[in-house]
């Protein structure tokens, strides 16, 4: 670029006199887009770009800066290839071989840009079936036990991952579509909400239940919808007409199944009139869950219950809460020869955690009792009597006969 510029000056002063300014500044404009096109062209040639990536934002428009794919150096997007020829060299001499270095006989050619692609592309499949974070590859730990197990791999930067699951989540979305417009069979949805505890974020979850050619059973999720706002009836209905126009099945469609939520009921109303008005003859139901409905049956019938299984959460919150008695009963099941199994507290969002809160006690319930004797100024009062344990297993023996 030095020399783009001197050669400007001498042009400037040699026709400043004789042409008009604004011609000379579209000149330069011209000039620096050449000369700056010309190095990026010729900077590509290099070979220092096999181990060098240049980062864009999100959006896929604005250079960032320019990172190493071997370590988590990372350089301004100006930086010349001698700046990053020579951190190869430092940093990496055992990996880079320059161009102009004769290669070795018995050194190892590195992989195609084909082979380099498949590798990444089964690295993505692996980082989203098991839900690590793109973040993992620039982890050194992760980056040595690649390059131990192929040392000619170069491991991709967050952001190529990034672009990698979107590519393959895009080509799933792809043959899905295809899939199921060779099916023949009518369509039922199942859809819910769920809330992350993680950053508190909603999300409509919709799957697709249906019989394939071969008179199987298959059931696929269609969409995992972000939900911003208040959860109305309508909103949802909205993310539901969207979803079946994308795939094409709304004139497949017979059922929805959802909870018992007002917002859910008026989906399903509103969307028998969608589908009815839009497809004359078309039978569509929409059910209510009948586990969800089994399981407000329960938690009501819990709230007349007598105060024992009350008693029994306090217990159980009084061990959970506190590291003294949890060594201790950790401490008896050894002596015991036993393996420790944790209090379980039941959770009212959770379906059979009181059943599952109630059968951890029943099954630990000899060294339970030793720790109670161990701390009775501390759990005498909270831990059920035998009357009391009387009456919780009844509620136990009728859960298993309601339930099975």
């Amino acid at each position: 670029m030095k020399q783009f510029y001197f050669l400007f000056a001498i042009l400037y002063f040699s026709f400043h006199n004789y042409l008009p300014h604004h011609f000379l500044l579209q000149f330069y404009y011209f000039l620096n887009l050449f000369f700056k096109n010309f190095c990026l062209l010729f900077s590509k040639m290099s070979d220092v770009w096999k181990y060098f990536e240049k980062v864009k934002d999100d959006d896929n428009i604005i250079l960032l800066s320019i990172n190493c794919q071997l370590c988590e150096a990372v350089y301004a997007i100006s930086t010349a290839t001698t700046t990053l020829r020579r951190h190869l060299i430092g940093t990496h001499s055992s990996t880079y071989i320059p161009n102009n270095q004769p290669k070795q006989p018995n050194q190892i050619p590195s992989y195609t840009l084909t082979e380099q692609k498949h590798i990444t592309t089964k690295l993505a499949q692996w980082i989203s079936v098991d839900l690590q974070p793109f973040s993992v590859v620039e982890q050194t730990e992760f980056r040595d036990f690649i390059y131990t197990l192929d040392s000619r791999y170069v491991i991709p930067c967050r952001q190529t991952i990034k672009q990698e699951v979107e590519l393959l989540f895009s080509q799933r979305r792809t043959n899905l579509k295809s899939e199921i417009n060779n099916i023949i069979s009518k369509i039922s949805l199942t859809t819910d909400i769920w809330t992350s505890s993680y950053n508190h974020t909603a999300f409509l979850g919709i799957t697709m239940h249906y019989i394939n050619n071969n008179w199987e059973v298959k059931k696929c999720l269609l969409d995992f919808i972000p939900i911003e706002g208040s959860h109305t009836g309508s909103l949802i209905l909205t993310k539901l007409i969207e979803l079946l126009q994308e795939f094409n099945i709304s004139n497949r469609v017979i059922s929805l199944t959802t909870d018992n939520g007002s917002n859910m009921l008026v989906c399903g109303r509103e969307l028998a009139n969608e589908l009815e008005a839009g497809f004359f003859g078309l039978s569509f139901s929409h059910n209510r869950c009948a586990a969800h409905i089994i399981n407000l049956a329960v938690k009501a019938g819990l709230k007349h219950l007598d105060t024992s299984i009350v008693k029994l959460r306090k217990f159980v919150i009084k061990i959970r809460n506190s590291q003294l008695l949890l060594d201790d009963l950790k401490s008896i099941c050894s002596i015991k020869n036993k393996k420790f199994l944790m209090p379980i507290q039941d959770i009212d969002t959770r379906w059979n955690a009181t059943y599952q809160m109630i059968e951890r006690q029943i099954f630990t319930r000899d060294v339970i009792e030793i720790l109670v004797n161990s701390h009775e100024n501390i759990l005498k009062d909270l831990y059920p009597t035998d009357s009391e344990w009387s009456k919780i297993m009844v509620y136990i023996i009728s859960f298993i006969c309601f339930t099975f």
